[in-house]
């Protein structure tokens, strides 16, 4: 495939392809390296996205973004090649154009446009509209998750994510070095880089052919990322469907992020092979690539990945599993505040269960968040959320204890013991009797204790133990 200057997509995004060349580049067909003409050539494309085509360097790129901003595109639009990579490279970063939604939401700032020769000459002072290249907050992938998911919040070294329980998440701009965890933690995808969104990364993984995959500090053929450590193991399985996976990293001050996708490298080469991580020259243990076949054209969010899944062993990279300690009370918080209802308070025959379904679980922790009961050792929680191979399955269950009076359903045993420990914890005396009752009748029983002291409360059921 052939891509010449002018072509525009088909796509909603119009794409125009420059092919810009100077000393360092003799091929390329719009020889000028004032921004102020490149600038003009560029409005007369009339696009909203744009593929340079020249060289792939610090006073270039400089170059090429002065001359986007002159001619008004949004330099997180703009996508550089250099001519040397080939035409695999341009339909590459097509590809990363064609579907971005979002770039209009980045932060945008005013900023004075360095001048060229001929705008000196004419005495104009040019303005342009940058824009942050940093996380944007996706209300509407979120729903509701902010009121209790924690999960970005938690990613985040830097403290630069705060959840408003009102608004969603804050983030501050100031504090955030655009490491890219927090995007690679959202199950929902509720933050994303303006200048390379999801669909853009799941659009790439149709184009079937191996990808080396890098940063813009990377001078080298590569797809250009902000950070690498935005990949979440959702996005390497679905880029590793089309064909292997060279993940590289030049080194840089944020180099100390990338734990977790080593670990998550290792955690899809152990179901398919394939993916090879190099950091600074020297290449993490990798696996022999294994066939697969998978396909994200639907795919918008890291949670759609799963449903695009049958193959067990690939099934196993993307599901969450959850356990609960002997200390559940089965109080039924985590499976009212589960937003997927893959945990589930079922009552059959005398008993309160509570079981968990892996195929709707997006691993958002919100159960671990809302859960009262702390875990044995004291750290965390007594349910816990892991990403792995899982079941359904019964995770803990107990005896129904009915009201004494009316035989409503109380609580579990469990949650009623519990209750009581807290209570006698506050110094407070708790009689088994008023314990054993519905709300409604704990006030009629505890109004006649008041009122009567020395008289006996007599419930009608009998449902002591």
């Amino acid at each position: 495939m052939s891509f010449s200057n002018s072509f525009i997509s088909s796509s909603k995004n119009k794409i125009g392809i420059i092919r810009h060349g100077c000393e360092h580049n003799a091929s390329g067909e719009v020889k000028t390296c004032e921004s102020a003409e490149l600038a003009d050539y560029i409005k007369k494309l009339n696009v909203n996205g744009l593929i340079i085509v020249g060289v792939y360097d610090e006073v270039h790129l400089k170059l090429y973004k002065e001359a986007a901003l002159k001619a008004g595109i949004n330099p997180l639009l703009l996508r550089v090649v250099d001519h040397e990579w080939g035409e695999e490279a341009i339909e590459q970063n097509i590809t990363l154009l064609e579907h971005n939604r979002i770039a209009d939401k980045a932060q945008e700032i005013d900023i004075t446009l360095p001048l060229s020769r001929r705008e000196v000459i004419q005495g104009a002072i040019k303005m342009g509209k940058d824009r942050i290249d940093k996380p944007v907050y996706i209300f509407d992938n979120c729903g509701y998750l902010y009121r209790e998911c924690t999960v970005c919040q938690n990613s985040c070294p830097y403290n630069a994510i705060n959840i408003d329980k009102k608004r969603g998440v804050i983030l501050d701009y100031e504090k955030c070095v655009a490491c890219g965890l927090c995007v690679a933690s959202c199950p929902e995808s509720a933050l994303q880089f303006p200048s390379v969104p999801q669909r853009s990364i799941f659009d790439l993984s149709t184009i079937k052919e191996n990808k080396t995959i890098s940063c813009y500090k990377d001078i080298r053929n590569s797809i250009k990322l902000p950070c690498i450590a935005m990949l979440s193991v959702e996005d390497l399985l679905a880029l590793r469907s089309s064909g292997e996976v060279y993940l590289r990293c030049v080194g840089c001050e944020l180099e100390g992020n990338l734990e977790k996708l080593k670990q998550d490298v290792k955690y899809v080469n152990s179901a398919v092979g394939g993916i090879k991580l190099e950091i600074k020259g020297k290449l993490e243990e990798s696996a022999e690539p294994l066939t697969f076949a998978l396909n994200f054209v639907n795919a918008e969010k890291h949670s759609d990945v799963k449903k695009e899944v049958s193959e067990m062993r690939i099934k196993n990279v993307v599901t969450f599993d959850v356990m609960v300690e002997d200390s559940c009370t089965l109080c039924e918080a985590c499976a009212k505040w589960c937003p997927t209802s893959a945990l589930k308070i079922e009552n059959i025959e005398g008993k309160a269960r509570l079981t968990f379904d892996p195929e709707p679980c997006i691993g958002c922790n919100v159960c671990m968040n809302v859960c009262p009961v702390s875990s044995s050792n004291g750290h965390g929680k007594a349910i816990k959320v892991i990403r792995g191979k899982s079941e359904k399955k019964t995770l803990a269950e107990d005896y129904i204890v009915k009201c004494r009076v009316c035989g409503a359903p109380v609580g579990s045993r469990r949650s009623l013991n519990h209750i009581k420990e807290v209570m006698e914890n506050q110094g407070m005396n708790v009689d088994d009797e008023w314990l054993e009752l519905c709300p409604k009748h704990r006030s009629e029983y505890a109004a006649k204790k008041l009122l009567r002291p020395n008289s006996q409360f007599k419930p009608r059921g009998s449902n002591k133990r």
